[in-house]
């Protein structure tokens, strides 16, 4: 036996990757990125189409192109040489793709217009053929190439790719997908009869839709329990009130037309909301019982004034407000006296923003004054990096004690005088209350019951030493303290 076919033969025998069976070779591709499981191509002849078991195809300038570039630092004639490479490796891809197992997922996100439909409507059909579950398009100008381009061409509805809707509903039952996110695809294409059995959450940026048409969507979507709309400023006022409708998570962001939202949804447990005040109807949500609640423009006053007294009383069965006030606690007007107390909530989520320290802290006599059955109190600080010179505020704050309150969470402390204040006033006050966490770490609430704690700096942690010598001095005994520095 001759050199060569001795060394042939030893490294067959010692290329156990490629006796490994088809599964866990699945497995390991499935946990490569798109990009590097098409390299393991030139392993060997037997791993040359094993990357075609790829359950999540991601589709971007990095993956398909191999590089970023910024749109600024190329010509117009490059964006549209890039864009077309990037059309034709993916045709070619998703050519190869249709031999492989199901697709889990499928992400494109690269700008393209509505030249590029016809490609892109084959690679969604593809992926549906595949069984997909998960659909993401990001056609936005933030996708490196033709940012230029698509910003000046925006307004004309010619240039925008239309999302095909109606592929998932010809699918009819065959339809897997499950999870669908647009990102500036332009106008949703005309529903036919067919119902869209599968989609269980629809999550909308910078689309064109309208009221009609999202009404239509929403009957045909038969099981759909999460919708998120963030930047969709056709609607103008939205009817929640399909007779078969499942929705139990509805997030409404910064929808600046917005002007009236009318709410009949028997399922809806989670509301959010954030952008200018405009005419809530909550006609039948008798699930409803959480609540996020962030108004901004001018009607930040008047919004939080709203979610402190009407918003409470028009939803009866909600337990759980989580509320973000900018520049408004300091100085909004909340009434001295309400018809009733909102004996409804129990749990309380404030972020203050900026939390100054002239802030008379009339706010939070008013809480504990009218939800008197409130078991816990999450206070979110956001305190300026400089505090002024201490001075005497006119503070008044009457006794007001609380028999319910148990829990009482602070971030964002770091001691200042009037965090202080308001601290030692509460302390007098909860009466009842079992378990008091500190931290200097600000926490950002992220969407659908998701948060974001952002670390303190150095210099706070450092101070946090001096702030817990003052905790341990003012908390009282039977209070369970709960610092956490990190």
């Amino acid at each position: 036996m001759g050199r060569a076919s001795k060394a042939a033969k030893t490294i067959r025998k010692n290329d156990q990757l490629i006796e490994l069976p088809d599964g866990v070779l699945s497995t390991i591709i499935s946990m490569l990125t798109l990009k590097d499981a098409v390299r393991t191509s030139v392993l060997s002849k037997q791993w040359r189409f094993i990357w075609i078991c790829h359950s999540d195809l991601w589709f971007d300038s990095a993956n398909v192109l191999g590089r970023l570039v910024s749109s600024n630092s190329i010509s117009e004639s490059e964006k549209k040489l890039q864009t077309c490479k990037f059309l034709e490796r993916v045709n070619q891809f998703m050519h190869q793709r249709c031999k492989g197992t199901k697709v889990d997922s499928f992400a494109l996100h690269f700008c393209l217009g509505k030249d590029s439909a016809p490609h892109i409507d084959q690679w969604i059909s593809s992926a549906i053929t595949k069984g997909v579950e998960n659909i993401d398009l990001d056609l936005s100008e933030s996708c490196i190439f033709m940012a230029d381009h698509y910003s000046s061409t925006a307004s004309e509805g010619s240039e925008e790719y239309e999302f095909p809707i109606r592929l998932l509903a010809a699918a009819g039952e065959k339809s897997r997908v499950k999870h669908l996110q647009l990102t500036s695809c332009g106008l949703i294409a005309p529903l036919d009869s067919n119902s869209l059995t599968s989609l269980v959450t629809i999550q909308l940026e910078h689309v064109k839709i309208g009221d009609e048409q999202l009404e239509s969507l929403l009957s045909a979507c038969l099981f759909l329990e999460g919708l998120s709309l963030h930047l969709c400023n056709c609607l103008f006022e939205l009817n929640f009130i399909a007779p078969n409708l499942r929705l139990k998570r509805l997030s409404i962001h910064d929808c600046f037309r917005l002007q009236k939202m009318e709410l009949r949804a028997k399922n809806l447990a989670l509301f959010e909301y954030t952008g200018h005040l405009i005419l809530f109807y909550f006609k039948d949500v008798p699930r409803l019982a959480e609540a996020f609640l962030n108004f901004t423009t001018d009607s930040r006053l008047d919004g939080a004034a709203y979610a402190l007294t009407k918003f409470v009383s028009d939803v009866p069965q909600l337990e759980t407000l989580n509320l973000v006030s900018v520049l408004a606690m300091k100085v909004v007007k909340l009434p001295e006296t309400v018809p009733t107390t909102f004996t409804n909530i129990r749990e309380l989520v404030l972020t203050i923003f900026p939390f100054d320290d002239e802030d008379k802290l009339c706010w939070s006599n008013y809480i504990l004054k009218n939800f008197p059955v409130l078991y816990k109190l999450q206070l979110n600080l956001f305190c300026a990096n400089f505090i002024k010179q201490p001075k005497e505020i006119g503070r008044i704050l009457h006794d007001c004690p609380h028999n319910h309150l148990t829990e009482l969470e602070i971030n964002g402390f770091y001691g200042n005088h009037h965090e202080q204040v308001l601290l030692k006033y509460l302390l007098d006050n909860l009466v009842e209350l079992k378990v008091l966490a500190v931290s200097p770490c600000q926490k950002v609430y992220k969407g659908f019951n998701s948060w974001l704690y952002e670390e303190a700096n150095l210099w706070y942690k450092v101070r946090m030493e001096s702030v817990c010598e003052w905790l341990d001095a003012v908390v009282p005994p039977t209070v369970r303290l709960e610092v956490c520095a990190v």
